[in-house]
């Protein structure tokens, strides 16, 4: 053996007798620990039992001296964990394996014991909330719950232990349950708000009070620091924006202040009989006071990171800037004829408010959104255009749709008949040739809905591009409006009156080929008709599909009323069943005569065509289902009877056109329909004959059909059944 090799296994073996000793040394402690943290964890478990779920505690944790015993183990853990380290860095892994194995079943055990202890400390915890929350430390208290809540919430038991958690789990639930109403109740002492209702007036009050500022500031704190703030001033939020902020805007109002014992009281007296409308100054001037109120009295005593308008501003601010632009602004600016300089005037009072807030830290610097209407002067006037723009349409849109009428379109019918539908890729429109536009009556206010936004596209125009590029958003925005605000508000009209039904059509379609326009690039510069032209293409072919969804809507009811009363039994041919069919008819032959008074020269040709040819379908196809609804033999006066009134049916069809039509090109059971009073009055030869020879009788009427009218008609004998075996 060399020299290297003896040296090498000799250092070898010391390293072994080294592992050896210490080992011996560290296991003794780990099982010393092991043997005591299982012992104290079986006596917490059994005392978590005994109080969350047998409800009858044993031993206190002061009788199982808890605190000393966790105290050493998790001293004697600490030293045993330093010494571990130390044999880790001294010794491999291989070495080290079957140390560590019992080493990682006492961390295993550890970690059970520490969910134990949090469990058993819950009663304590919760008896000391208790205690702080009956000394008014609120703060204290309901961390105290929560900190609990948080240890507890991913805690894994089983069996009673499990039934035990959901007992603790659902005490701190009540304990902060009940915290948090009390505090609520301090703070409805403390800040309270009020409403009152006159016959001329308005009188909103606030009322802090003042006779214990140390409470006031432990309420506030507590608020604050259990994050129920925002909570708490939700619904002073919705009142402040909904009623408060809505009213001072719009009335002139009068504020005074009143000291009641304890409490401060401010007043904003709302004058309702007063129709002169505030100007900017008063309305910034009378939010101000408004917000310098709450600051002074309950901003001086909130002890924070942050201020209580910062706190308030976090619920309120977005609403509260949209209100004061939407109703404030853009409301009392100057039309886009009237001067720069009386908008400038404005500006000066819109920036001092604007400065107002940021001093209060209601809005950072950064952030205000009255910055863009203090900047940029051009485009505050050019929205105001625009939204009169939407403010005149939405009054144009109150009209209603038979107020009054006109007539657009050609009569002359051409190939290209207005008719873009992205849905049909065999269409192709070009952008540079117009649509023709079918003859039919409109609403007048949706002819003047047009000629303001062309006024107004002529007028931007003369703008920079930016604005141009607005204007065509609210167009856009004023097709959709058209579709959804005119349905809901002539809801019964559209489904009950025929005319308006046919004049919301007729309107969809004629706005729809309107924004289409003349077409735009033959009258506005390319970008904005290409912009027109690519943003307008989905809200067209909406406007399209509305229109046809009302008076498709209608038709599919009238269908069903006709198909109801004509197959509303389905008894023998009796003269009372044939009385009960020609009632049926004659209900729907009146009711298409009443669509007809409204609907013709109303509604574009090709429209009043397929739309009542859809109803003299039903009703064709209806008769024929009723008539071979029952197979029974027939008297041959009923025969005849029915024969009648097939003919007369299809008399007073063509009496629903002006102009003579082909029915057997629009109604595919047409040929079908009129060949039915020959069958019925034709001998059995005759049918015979007439099938053999009769190529659209036979094109028209399955076999079966024929066989079944000639058993309904002639008795069976020797004759019948030969005419029925050549009917083949």
């Amino acid at each position: 053996m060399s020299l290297i090799s003896a040296v090498l296994e000799e250092a070898g073996k010391a390293s072994a007798e080294d592992y050896k000793n210490r080992r011996d040394e560290l296991v003794p402690k780990l099982k010393d620990i092991t043997e005591r943290v299982q012992m104290l964890s079986w006596s917490l478990h059994q005392n978590f039992i005994d109080t969350y779920y047998n409800y009858t505690p044993t031993k206190s944790l002061e009788q199982l001296n808890y605190k000393n015993r966790k105290a050493n183990i998790i001293a004697d853990y600490s030293k045993l964990q330093e010494e571990t380290k130390v044999l880790q860095e001294k010794f491999d892994d291989v070495i080290l394996q079957d140390f560590m194995i019992e080493y990682d079943k006492l961390e295993k055990s550890l970690s059970k014991f520490h969910d134990l202890c949090h469990v058993a400390e819950g009663k304590a915890v919760l008896d000391k909330a208790d205690h702080e929350f009956g000394r008014y430390n609120y703060i204290d208290a309901m961390l105290c719950v929560k900190e609990l809540q948080n240890k507890i919430r991913d805690l894994q038991f089983e069996g009673n232990g499990l039934k035990a958690l959901s007992s603790l789990s659902a005490q701190a639930e009540n304990q902060m349950s009940l915290y948090t109403a009390q505090l609520s109740i301090e703070w409805e002492d403390i800040f309270s708000w009020s409403e009152k209702k006159g016959m001329n007036f308005l009188t909103y009050s606030l009322t802090v009070q003042q006779s214990d500022p140390s409470l006031i500031q432990k309420i506030l704190k507590s608020l604050y620091v259990t994050d129920r703030i925002h909570a708490e001033l939700s619904l002073f939020s919705h009142f402040f924006i909904d009623q408060l902020l809505h009213n001072v805007i719009r009335h002139n109002c009068e504020i005074f202040t009143e000291d009641h014992i304890g409490a401060l009281v401010f007043n904003i007296k709302i004058d309702l009989n007063d129709k002169n409308k505030p100007n900017f100054q008063t309305i910034f001037n009378n939010l101000t006071a408004i917000f310098e109120f709450l600051q002074s009295t309950l901003g001086s005593q909130f002890e924070a990171d942050k201020t209580f308008i910062e706190v308030f501003s976090d619920s309120t601010s977005d609403r509260f800037f949209n209100k004061i632009i939407d109703d404030c602004i853009r409301n009392n600016l100057p039309s886009c004829d009237g001067s720069y300089e009386n908008y400038k005037n404005i500006v000066t009072e819109l920036d001092s408010f604007n400065k107002f807030l940021i001093d209060l830290k209601f809005v950072s610097a950064n952030n205000s959104p009255l910055y863009k209407y203090i900047n940029d002067t051009e485009c505050v006037l050019y929205n105001k255009k625009c939204d009169k723009l939407l403010c005149d349409i939405r009054n144009l849109l109150s009209e209603s749709l038979s107020f009054g009428t006109l007539v657009v379109g050609s009569a002359v019918e051409m190939e290209n008949d207005s008719i873009l539908d992205i849905t049909q890729k065999e269409v192709v429109y070009t952008l540079s040739n117009p649509l023709f536009l079918p003859r039919c009556v409109i609403s007048q206010n949706v002819k003047k809905i047009m000629s303001i936004i062309i006024e107004h596209l002529e007028e931007s125009v003369k703008l920079p591009e930016k604005y141009r590029n607005q204007l065509v958003v609210y167009i856009k925005d004023i097709a959709v409006m058209y579709q959804c605000i005119v349905p809901k508000k002539f809801k019964v009209n559209l489904q009950c009156c025929p005319l308006d039904i046919a004049l919301f059509f007729n309107n969809c379609f004629y706005l729809a080929h309107s924004l289409l326009g003349p077409p735009w690039q033959n009258s506005l510069p390319t970008p904005l008709a290409d912009l027109l032209t690519s943003m307008l293409i989905e809200c067209i072919q909406d406007l399209r599909v509305v229109g046809l969804e009302k008076i498709s809507l209608y038709l599919q009811h009238q269908k069903n009323v006709i198909i109801q009363k004509i197959e509303e039994n389905d008894l023998p041919w009796t003269h009372e069943s044939f009385e009960v069919l020609d009632s049926a008819v004659n209900y729907s032959l009146t009711l298409m005569r009443e669509l007809q008074n409204c609907w013709y020269n109303v509604l574009p040709m090709k429209m009043y065509e397929l739309s009542v040819c859809t109803l003299i379908q039903v009703m064709c196809q209806a008769m024929l289902d009723r008539l071979f609804a029952n197979t029974k033999p027939i008297c041959e006066d009923l025969v005849y009877m029915l024969a009648v009134r097939f003919e007369d049916t299809i008399s007073d069809v063509y009496t629903l056109f002006e102009e003579p039509i082909k029915l057997e090109t629009k109604i595919n059971i047409w040929n079908k329909f009129v060949k039915m009073p020959q069958l019925l009055k034709a001998q059995l030869l005759e049918i015979a004959e007439l099938w053999s020879t009769d190529k659209d009788m036979s094109q028209s009427f399955a076999c079966e059909e024929i066989r079944l009218i000639i058993k309904m008609r002639f008795p069976d004998d020797k004759y019948r059944l030969k005419i029925l075996k050549e009917i083949q």
